[in-house]
């Protein structure tokens, strides 16, 4: 006869399932975070090992992806989950061309491949805009969205060309006469350059050459309110100022060399800041305050440091030897929770690391190497990308890159003709950088690799990608024309 279960059996009953559904799920979690993770089962002998992870993805996304000469189960964005080793990855997709690199996984870590820029197999140069053979200079802004024009360098009109949607728009701005020394029969050299944007791309550094040992005047040309501009020299009484730059923001504060030393120039209240040091010969800003500085050599050597306005005293880094040619250069990143200090004097570069950057002229500072770079030539340029994971020094005729996130240091040479070189690599994004062979726009992914040429290009007048990588923009020349050409990188009705 069939009798009930009490309820004391029911509640062991109860307990006993739910210990085992509970064990059953923590069980599947763990597989589930080891295999995130990295961790396999060798079948080979038995036991578990952890690989790394390589994230695959490309622009635009859906490309087959190739391992090792094998067609992988997934097109991008995908992963892959895969003992520590070195892996030939290409990734392929129809109307564009194929994208190829040797790239490590490493055990416990995630190895981001999700750069990759195909390029189509088919580029047709289209002309968006046209202005005489005779233009004086022309500067994309930073993010992309506008390009500004100088049709004529003895005149300060300048032309903008809005890049953010499929039509381009031109807008024509002119630099009022009271923002600038007119001309005059004695002193008859007037010729205009195009310096920087500012932050909200409102605004324009504009260089006024008036002659040999005549100082050279500095205007912010506003060009949503041209009377608004500013002459920096008149209105803050400096006769000479060296290297302004653009704080972040509306382009109403900057910082510039005064008689040798760095200042802050606040155009709102017109005043000139207190020297924040002296002896400078070369600067950047870090964030929106921090000014890294190089001093002018002594003895054979040069001081690099940072400092900020609230700072009693700089910060002086290193002191690094003077090839007696180059300065130094000194540039910041952040990467993760560390900070890195690119340091560059002749042919050798050193980045060191940081657990933090002190906001402060006298708490210590712990730097830690973390690799030393050398060049066949001195070093020209020594960068930290914003993003923080690259160190790229450049020398006119290679480049190197130290890539943080695996520990890698690739170096590649140019092979342009005597005509390109010596030439400097500028960003069109944080992974791709564009220089000129024969001519041609030529692109360089951060450590060299996948090198294609775009399009011919003039280039003094620079190159950008649209806002949404859409088209590549440069400028061209025929006979009597300089023309903006765009060739289109993505297919916007596919990707």
């Amino acid at each position: 006869m069939y009798h009930s279960p009490s309820k004391r059996v029911l509640f062991w009953r109860r307990i006993i399932m739910t210990i085992i559904m509970a064990i059953i799920v923590l069980a599947g979690v763990a597989v589930l975070t080891a295999f995130s993770l990295g961790y396999e089962y060798s079948e080979k002998d038995g036991t578990i090992e952890q690989g790394g992870i390589l994230q695959l993805g490309s622009n635009p996304s859906g490309a087959t992806v190739t391992i090792n000469g094998s067609v992988y189960g997934s097109r991008t964005t995908t992963k892959l989950v895969s003992q520590p080793g070195e892996y030939n990855v290409a990734m392929d997709r129809t109307g564009y061309r194929t994208w190829q690199k040797t790239v490590p996984i490493q055990a416990g870590n995630i190895t981001w491949l999700a750069y990759p820029r195909l390029i189509p197999e088919r580029l047709e140069p289209q002309t968006v805009a046209e202005f005489p053979s005779t233009m004086a200079d022309a500067l994309a802004s930073p993010s992309g969205k506008k390009y500004a024009v100088l049709p004529r360098g003895d005149t300060p009109a300048v032309s903008t060309i809005a890049l953010a949607e499929e039509q381009v728009d031109t807008n024509e701005y002119t630099l009022p006469s009271t923002s600038y020394t007119v001309p005059t029969a004695e002193r008859p050299t007037s010729q205009f350059e195009i310096d920087s944007w500012n932050g909200d791309e409102n605004k324009l550094l504009i260089k006024h050459l008036r002659g040999e040992g005549v100082p050279v005047e500095w205007i912010v040309f506003d060009m949503a309110n041209p009377t608004e501009s500013v002459n920096l020299n008149s209105s803050l009484g400096v006769s000479a100022l060296e290297k302004p730059v653009f704080s972040e923001g509306d382009g109403s504060q900057l910082f510039a060399i005064v008689d040798g030393a760095v200042r802050v120039l606040d155009l709102d209240d017109q005043t000139l800041g207190r020297p924040m040091v002296q002896d400078v010969v070369d600067f950047r800003l870090y964030g929106d305050k921090f000014v890294l500085f190089v001093k002018a050599p002594k003895d054979n050597t040069q001081q690099v440091g940072y400092v900020k306005n609230s700072y009693d005293e700089p910060r002086i880094l290193r002191t690094v030897a003077y090839d007696g040619t180059n300065n130094a250069q000194l540039d910041v990143g952040k990467y993760y929770s560390k900070y890195y200090f690119l340091v560059s004097y002749g042919k050798h570069a050193q980045l060191w690391s940081s657990p933090r950057m002190p906001d402060d002229s006298t708490s210590d500072i712990e730097l830690t190497s973390e690799k030393k770079i050398e060049l066949d030539r001195a070093i020209t340029t020594a960068d930290v990308t914003d993003n923080g994971q690259f160190a790229i020094v450049q020398n006119g005729r290679s480049f190197a890159t130290y890539n943080l996130e695996i520990s890698q240091l690739d170096t590649t040479k140019f092979t342009a003709g005597d005509t390109d070189l010596p030439q400097k690599l500028r960003h069109l994004d944080t992974y791709l950088l564009w220089g000129v062979r024969d001519g041609m726009l030529r692109t360089y992914e951060f450590d060299g690799a996948n090198q294609q040429d775009i399009m011919p290009i003039v280039p003094r007048l620079g190159a950008t990608l649209s806002p949404d990588g859409t088209y590549l923009y440069g400028f061209t020349q025929s006979d009597d024309t300089l023309s903006l050409t765009r060739v289109q990188l993505l297919d916007i009705t596919t990707n």
